[in-house]
């Protein structure tokens, strides 16, 4: 089965992209939805934004300079949070207070993938809008160029796209919003 997910296509200063128009609202984290942007030379280009579109085109540069806000800020917030659990664990355990070494290991873990997920995400988007910080959002230059489709191939349980295939095992509400988009495309 063939479902067609909606892309706004823009151009900023490093190229030509397309940012998915429907499932950046249907993530569970902010994170994720800086995976969606791709080269638009993958893109199928297209004259009218499709029915299924939840971004429009005016509204891009908007979106993705709030997004970059919210991702530099969120991985500030992710890294404080974790260097501070390791320093309440590493006081505890100076003085000696058992406090539960596998639970400490765990929660560890958990906030460094969320460290590495906001980072990543960062890291997208700074490529993709040429600058570093948010004083350089006046730089990043976005400029809409139309709408795209992005052919999704699903086949049983199996996305050929590794970017969806592992957006859809990792994230529940898009797993549903997938569902949507098949209802949607059919009818229109």
């Amino acid at each position: 089965m063939k479902v067609d997910v909606p892309y706004v296509v823009f151009r900023t200063k490093t190229g030509e992209y397309g940012l998915d128009a429907y499932f950046f609202l249907n993530v569970e984290k902010v994170e994720r939805r800086a995976t969606l942007i791709r080269k638009a030379e993958d893109l199928k280009l297209i004259s009218k934004k499709p029915s299924t579109a939840l971004l429009s085109g005016e509204d891009v540069e908007e979106y993705l300079l709030g997004l970059f806000s919210k991702l530099y800020e969120l991985s500030g917030e992710r890294m404080k949070e974790r260097t501070s659990h390791i320093r309440r664990w590493n006081l505890l355990r100076l003085i000696g207070i058992p406090s539960g070494h596998q639970r400490h290991v765990e929660k560890e873990e958990e906030l460094a993938r969320e460290n590495r997920e906001a980072l990543l995400a960062l890291a997208i988007l700074r490529k993709v809008l040429g600058i570093k910080k948010p004083e350089d959002i006046e730089k990043a230059g976005i400029e809409f160029e139309g709408y795209g489709i992005f052919e999704l191939e699903i086949e049983g349980g199996n996305v050929n796209d590794p970017v969806y295939r592992e957006l859809f095992k990792v994230d529940p509400i898009a797993g549903m919003a997938l569902s949507w988009l098949r209802i949607k495309g059919e009818k229109g």
